[in-house]
């Protein structure tokens, strides 16, 4: 009787506003991905639409690596059914983002992360896709771990594109005017001997420069005394978790006072067991659980920027042997030995490594010197 309610309900709907308007009330709340808006387009049976979903499975199991800045340039092949998927190590505190540059701008592109499970299998689940008409996607890490990012273009379409994935501090740098080099002491560092462990990093810095609040929030405590002698306590109103400040010169705030991003809370001192070395703020962030790792909620990153755009689409090996890797460095572990004459597909280029297929359909990456383009007709 209710679902006869609710097929009712929708061809009154139906037939009042028409099926398009329908479908755009029901996307509100079912907020579909931008890869299900496009699959829309097609019949379920459609020949090619079924080719382009299976090479997206397929790149699932792709096992390639990269570590972050990253940036690709190439061109999406019209012909292939190319998918781009990429493995990484991400830490609680760091804001993925993928951003991808394409000509011309109303060209699709899908953008799906996956977070690895923790069972035997070591098998992915789907965190986050690009929205409808975005070629861009953020994500907000929350438990260390790998992740596997999956970018595929539309069908049948051949465009120039630009890859730029890059991490971006969840939280703002604490010690004004700071950077990453002024962290000198780090997350686990032992401390009285061995007998415990930094819960937390040190940001060196001049006595009296502001120490500033990371997020907007509430100062849930002041005080002096202790390992910490003056300190603060932030509660973060974004991501709910408590700040701590230690070893100030000097407090600027009071309890209960709200803050916003980049105030001024107290200024860098040696308070406390810091009485005996250089001017420096302690700092670290408090889950339920307890400590965590504070570095990777403030260390600034840069994006890789591409010097000169790749447009091959084939190319050959030119020496005897070329060594297919996991990852765009020789460090990366080898996948295999490609002979001279080598035909292979070019996905794209990262700095002097191209993403290349070969054509038993492995993928890798191969150092620029050993590949000669070949005309793509």
């Amino acid at each position: 009787m209710k679902n006869s309610f609710w097929y009712f309900s929708i061809f009154i709907l139906v037939v009042f506003f028409g099926c398009e308007e329908v479908q755009k009330a029901a996307d509100v709340v079912i907020q579909p991905t931008a890869r299900e808006v496009y699959e829309r387009n097609f019949k379920k049976d459609d020949s090619v639409l079924l080719q382009w979903k299976n090479a997206f499975e397929i790149s699932k199991n792709d096992i390639l690596q990269i570590t972050l800045p990253y940036s690709e340039s190439g061109v999406f092949s019209e012909e292939n059914f190319n998918v781009y998927s990429y493995n990484l190590q991400l830490k609680e505190g760091e804001r993925l983002v993928v951003e991808i540059e394409k000509q011309p701008d109303s060209a699709s592109v899908f953008i799906d992360l996956f977070q690895q499970k923790s069972d035997s299998l070591k098998t992915f689940k789907l965190v986050k896709s690009s929205e409808d008409k975005k070629s861009s996607l953020a994500f907000e890490i929350n438990k260390s771990e790998i992740y596997k990012i999956v970018i595929q273009p539309e069908m049948k379409r051949q465009f120039p594109f630009i890859i730029k994935i890059y991490s971006q501090p969840m939280y703002f740098f604490p010690v004004s005017g700071g950077n990453n080099k002024s962290v000198k002491s780090f997350w686990a560092d032992p401390r009285d001997t061995g007998s415990r462990s930094h819960e937390g990093v040190d940001i060196f810095a001049t006595k009296g420069t502001p120490v500033v609040a990371v997020s907007d929030g509430r100062i849930s405590s002041t005080g002096e005394g202790g390992l910490g002698g003056k300190q603060v306590w932030l509660m973060d109103g974004l991501f709910g978790k408590r700040v701590y400040y230690a070893h100030l010169d000097s407090i600027a705030v009071t309890k209960g006072k709200r803050v916003k991003t980049g105030d001024t809370i107290g200024f860098v001192g040696n308070t406390g067991n810091a009485e005996t070395t250089p001017p420096h703020l302690h700092f670290g962030i408090y889950r339920k659980k307890g400590a965590v790792n504070p570095f990777p909620y403030i260390k600034l990153t840069d994006i890789q920027q591409v010097k000169d755009t790749s447009q091959m689409v084939k190319g050959t090996i030119s020496k005897n042997r070329a060594d297919l890797r996991k990852g765009p460095a020789s460090v990366f572990e080898q996948l295999a030995t490609l002979k001279k004459n080598d035909t292979i597909l070019v996905l794209g280029k990262n700095q002097n490594w191209f993403h290349i297929q070969t054509q038993d359909s492995l993928k890798g990456f191969i150092n620029q010197s050993f590949l000669t383009e070949l005309p793509s007709n």
